[in-house]
């Protein structure tokens, strides 16, 4: 693989780093089509270590099907990356299928359970299974199945798929459109409950998985049977809406999963019921720039997926509220940070690791804030510079498979009225330009670096 060097802002470091990252996804991947979770790397040496999480390995099908499928954008540069891609998207959605769907005691349905069959060892299936299905499984479930019989038709039965729809629509969901967080089929509190602790974001990834249910059924003229998951998953979001809707602004959780599920569920409902869900989406995004503030200008790591996840929200939404404005007013500031926050994350990208890791992206970014004296600037906090560090050498799939999501969101965006509008005129606070300026500040210095490097080799062979 032949990795080009661009300046930090030019647009074909996007397109050069989606292709990495699905490449990554792919070679994540083991021949039974488990993915390599988390890896830990210590002195250019990987480590994998011995953790799953059944959701992020539907998010990574999830990902990865949309980047070599769906994504309009990148189809002209697919071949070029995307051809692990069907053994790959074979492997995985076999292994989950296999591994964590299976029957639900006294329902006659199907679920997706977590932890898998083969991840805790036990002599009973009962005891393997003891834990718990979680409703955020089910919606990650149903986008990955549904996406994948999409694109290889027949890969697993529609039927286990609706079956899933089913149980989350009749067995999770209440009549208010609230969702419990889990279901117990072995042991106490037996059925759904919330407990140990209810899921801010299950909800999204359920209304989510319901969306491309619905879909997918209607792509085969059952429009009866899909109508069912449009409604669950409408009443869903309705009900984040309507317990959210007097929430102070830093109770308001960073839902990027609502905030897709709203994106994607628009065209499909009457315009009477866009009002509330634009009114929600609004409100989450607001929260989302204040904290990408935060992070952007004083933590000292940067969560490589939380940025991701951030991205996919504000990628989703932009392009609607700049049609929008009354709903939502800062677009242009949002729209610009998130803009160069998609280039930072190429960054994150480039950071030192094994060869064979091409592509992924590490869990942190390590920041530092340090005082430039010869900025000479009246106020302090204008002397200070971010300066990236590095990272901390930690992976896990979701780093990559959630960037990989908001880069090809990004490409969505553009296609957007948001492209026309002028960054260079909207100001964001100092510390976070500092950030950004000193990426145009590295690039300079490690194309000098290798300048040095390339004279010094030349110098030895007329030496030789």
């Amino acid at each position: 693989v032949v990795v080009k060097t661009f300046e930090p802002f030019d647009p074909r470091r996007i397109d050069q780093a989606i292709g990495l990252g699905t490449r990554y996804l792919c070679s994540a991947a083991d021949k039974q089509g488990q993915f390599n979770y988390e890896v830990k790397v210590r002195k250019n040496k990987a480590k994998v270590m011995n953790t799953y999480n059944v959701l992020r390995h539907a998010g990574a099908i999830y990902s990865l099907v949309d980047s070599c499928y769906f994504n309009e954008q990148t189809a002209s540069a697919r071949a070029s990356y995307c051809g692990c891609a069907p053994d790959t998207i074979r492997d995985t959605v076999q292994w989950l299928v296999r591994e964590t769907v299976l029957p639900i005691p006294d329902l006659g349905l199907v679920g997706v359970y977590k932890p898998h069959k083969t991840h805790k060892s036990s002599k009973t299936v009962e005891g393997r299974l003891s834990y718990r299905l979680p409703l955020g499984g089910q919606g990650l479930a149903m986008i990955a199945l549904s996406m994948a019989n999409q694109v290889q038709p027949g890969l697993v039965e529609w039927d286990a798929v609706e079956e899933i729809g089913t149980f989350v629509t009749q067995h999770f969901q209440q009549e208010d459109g609230t969702f419990y967080s889990f279901w117990y089929p072995f042991k106490e509190p037996f059925g759904p409950c919330d407990k140990p602790k209810r899921s801010l974001f299950y909800p999204g990834e359920a209304a989510l998985g319901l969306i491309y249910l619905y879909e997918g059924l209607k792509d085969q003229g059952k429009d009866d049977a899909a109508a069912v998951y449009l409604e669950g998953a409408a009443k869903g979001l309705e009900a984040l809406a309507n317990e959210r809707e007097d929430w102070e602004e830093e109770a308001i959780p960073l839902d990027h999963w609502a905030l897709k599920a709203t994106a994607r569920i628009l065209s499909h409902l009457p315009e009477a019921r866009h009002d509330k869900l634009l009114k929600h989406a609004a409100s989450v995004l607001t929260t989302i720039y204040a904290f990408e503030e935060d992070l952007l200008s004083y933590d000292e790591e940067l969560g490589v997926s939380t940025m991701g996840t951030l991205l996919e929200a504000q990628f989703a939404m932009l392009p609607i509220f700049h049609e929008k404005r009354s709903y939502y007013d800062n677009v242009d500031q949002a729209w610009c940070l998130a803009e160069k926050v998609a280039f930072l994350l190429c960054e994150a990208q480039d950071q030192d690791k094994p060869a064979d890791m091409l592509g992924g992206l590490p869990h942190n970014l390590k920041v530092k804030n340090e005082v430039d004296y010869k900025k000479k600037a009246n106020m302090m906090e204008n002397n200070i510079v971010r300066t990236i560090k590095g990272s901390d050498g930690f992976y896990q799939i979701d780093d990559t498979q959630h960037v990989l999501s908001a880069w090809l969101s990004y490409k969505e965006a553009l296609e957007s009225g948001l492209s026309e509008i002028d960054c260079s005129q909207v100001a964001l606070p100092p510390l976070i330009d500092s950030l950004f300026d000193g990426l145009k500040a590295g690039a300079g210095q490690k194309d000098e670096k290798k300048t040095k490097r390339k004279k010094k080799k030349k110098k030895g062979k007329r030496k030789g």
